[in-house]
């Protein structure tokens, strides 16, 4: 694993411990805090603290975020083209091996799981429902402070104007006046012309700038001095932000896995490879040893065949030392048979 910080999660791993986190979160769940905004807001008042007095800047939730609270209208946009690049450039990618055992494609991409974004679905509609209750904020307000402004451009009702419209009257002639500190006037209504053109042109928003366009509006609407719909976006943004810290924590959990998983996987790989090293060295040896039976095998078969060889030359030299024996003994035979017919002869002149 490589020495840099890792994830969230595995920060505080390193930092407390398996054993204290396991415990920590085991009572948690045995509070059920996960279960209930209103339970986890009174375990931890300062995390749900109301969202027209908090200051402290978001943590980013995804590497290829980072941006501040002070972040301009256009390090908005550019931060959201970049996120739908690295998005769309991001690949998850498998280990494949060729038959030498090279590595073919890279491991799997797991930085792909962030930045955090909704389904779009969900996501879109979000967006429609945060312009809609702009629009009828903005309406009721102009209808309140500027009617004769509204008469005249003929604004009937809630549906008969755009937002990005109200963001520029109110910015002209709203006589908007600031209750505490926060953003630019300029700054905030230009982000709230940016709902509309979000919602409008479907543009894909990773959850941190959702959550920094709920920011926006619940802000504008503390500022147009609308209690009902302040309440109503107040409430949207923290079960936004609950959700989006789920589907955070669930991202993270996976990438933990995932790392789990590749770190056995590794670990098997290097077993199988080491195993198969040891049966190539099997085979090796088995080798060796069939080769040197067939050997012995062979070799035997040619020690017959030489003691077939030399038997047949002692055969053949019995042989012919036979044959001189008979000769020898055929030749006295004739001899003593030619010495008795001699004296026969002999006798036979001696009668006569």
């Amino acid at each position: 694993m490589p020495s840099a910080p890792g994830s969230p999660l595995q920060r505080i791993v390193s930092q407390y411990g398996h054993e204290a986190v396991y415990h920590s979160v085991l009572q948690l769940l045995s509070d059920k805090v996960y279960e209930s905004t209103s339970i986890a807001s009174q375990r931890f008042p300062d995390l749900f603290e109301s969202s027209t007095t908090q200051t402290a800047t978001r943590a980013q939730l995804g590497e290829d975020i980072n941006r501040s609270d002070q972040a301009t209208l256009h390090d908005i946009i550019l931060t959201h083209q970049d996120d739908i690049q690295d998005s769309s450039n991001s690949e998850i990618r498998t280990t494949v091996y060729d038959a030498s055992g090279n590595t073919v494609v890279n491991k799997v991409d797991i930085s792909s799981l962030f930045p955090v974004y909704l389904p779009f679905p969900i996501e879109h509609l979000l967006m429609e429902q945060l312009q809609k209750i702009l629009e009828l904020a903005c309406y009721q307000y102009g209808a309140r402070k500027i009617p004769s402004i509204m008469q005249k451009l003929g604004w009937e009702c809630p549906e008969s104007v755009e937002l990005s419209k109200w963001a520029e009257l109110l910015g002209r002639q709203g006589n908007l006046e600031r209750q505490r500190d926060g953003k630019p006037l300029a700054e905030l209504l230009s982000s709230i012309a940016q709902i509309r053109h979000t919602a409008v042109h479907r543009l894909r928003t990773s959850s941190t700038g959702l959550e920094r366009f709920l920011a926006d509006a619940e802000e504008l609407s503390v500022v147009l001095g609308d209690s009902i719909y302040t309440r109503a976006i107040s409430q949207l943004r923290l079960d936004a932000r609950s959700t989006f810290a789920e589907l955070a924590r669930n991202k993270e959990f996976i990438q933990l896995q995932l790392e789990t998983a590749q770190k056995e996987i590794t670990k098997q790989r290097a077993e199988l490879d080491e195993k198969e090293q040891e049966n190539l060295r099997q085979m090796q040896r088995e080798d060796v040893k069939y080769r040197a039976r067939a050997s012995k095998k062979l070799e035997k078969a040619l020690h017959v065949l030489g003691d077939l060889t030399i038997a047949s030359k002692n055969e053949n030299t019995g042989l012919n030392g036979m044959d001189s024996d008979e000769a020898v003994t055929a030749s006295e035979g004739d001899s003593e048979f030619d010495h008795a017919e001699q004296f026969e002869d002999c006798s036979e002149a001696w009668f006569y």
